[in-house]
């Protein structure tokens, strides 16, 4: 392989961009793999928008210059880009709640500690003060 001043600079222009995309792709797992090394938990809804916006700069890339290492590398990482997708729509659907609170029938006996540490039961609801009761089954 030549030197840079060996390419023609009409070769050289529309590698970056498409370097850049692949850039912005690996970015997402990147930052992931950061969150989850410091326990900051969250959805990493950035990874596949990165992703996303990676294969839309090879896309720009490919249109520019055509080429069949760029296709085969852009169809390689749209098909993991849609895998990111499928895999985060997947791991944020929760399931069906199965459990034992039914709407519009009494609440079963439960015991609960509130924010400020004070106790909280069902005899709490009787006694008609407005409260809003959440039903969150965690998840990890």
């Amino acid at each position: 392989m030549g030197s840079p001043q060996s390419i023609p600079a009409q070769h050289r222009r529309h590698w970056p961009l498409f370097l850049i995309g692949i850039a912005l792709f690996l970015l997402g797992p990147a930052l992931y793999f950061v969150q989850f090394r410091t326990k900051h938990l969250f959805v990493p809804w950035y990874v596949p928008i990165l992703a996303t916006v990676g294969v839309g700069l090879m896309i720009a890339s490919l249109r520019r210059r055509r080429g069949v290492v760029r296709a085969i590398l852009l169809l390689l990482f749209a098909v993991f880009c849609g895998l990111e997708w499928l895999m985060l729509a997947v791991g944020v659907k929760n399931p069906a709640y199965t459990g034992p609170a039914v709407a519009g029938q009494k609440v079963p006996a439960f015991a609960a500690i509130l924010a400020d540490g004070t106790p909280f039961t069902e005899k709490d609801l009787a006694q008609g003060n407005s409260t809003i009761l959440l039903f969150f089954r965690g998840r990890w």
